[in-house]
């Protein structure tokens, strides 16, 4: 009995793992997304999605016009996209994968001395236009961290 419990268990974990690492499927919308707001860049050609509690705020040109940001931000945390020329940076803990509507992302997560996230996002080319950004946490429940994570997954390229 006890090795057919054991069995059992190991079989259930084995299963698990394996579906999860089989899974690399970019996440599809949920239903809740579909009530979410949607910004979208013709000029760049990108798109994201956020929470109806979030509020959306374009930020001031830096470099002399060349670089152009929004911000989305929440309860939860924020998100926050950068797009134009003239971006750049290091990670030195290295880059990460995020999943995104089509594929992945890479950014470098960090964790604040108050335990929050940050997660700088890598540049990288829309076309002829470099493409970066930042999310970030207000607090460190999972619940603000899947809900910032959640938005990045809706971020869709041409």
């Amino acid at each position: 009995m006890k090795k057919q419990s054991i069995f059992l268990i190991f079989a259930i974990v084995l299963t698990s793992c394996t579906s999860l690492a089989g899974n690399t499927q970019s996440p599809s919308p949920s239903a809740t997304e579909t009530t979410w707001n949607k910004y979208t860049n013709e000029t760049v050609g990108f798109s994201v999605q956020y929470p109806p509690n979030w509020q959306q705020e374009d930020l001031p040109d830096e470099n002399n016009g060349q670089l152009h940001h929004i911000a989305l931000k929440g309860p939860e945390g924020g998100v926050e996209l950068i797009w134009g020329t003239g971006l750049g940076g290091a990670c030195p803990e290295g880059y990460q994968p995020l999943a995104i509507t089509k594929g992945s992302i890479s950014a470098c997560h960090t964790q604040r001395e108050d335990g929050t996230d940050l997660w700088s996002l890598a540049g990288q080319q829309i076309g002829n236009t470099d493409f970066s950004g930042f999310l970030y946490t207000n607090d460190t429940t999972s619940t603000s961290r899947a809900v910032v994570l959640k938005v990045i997954s809706t971020l869709r390229f041409p």
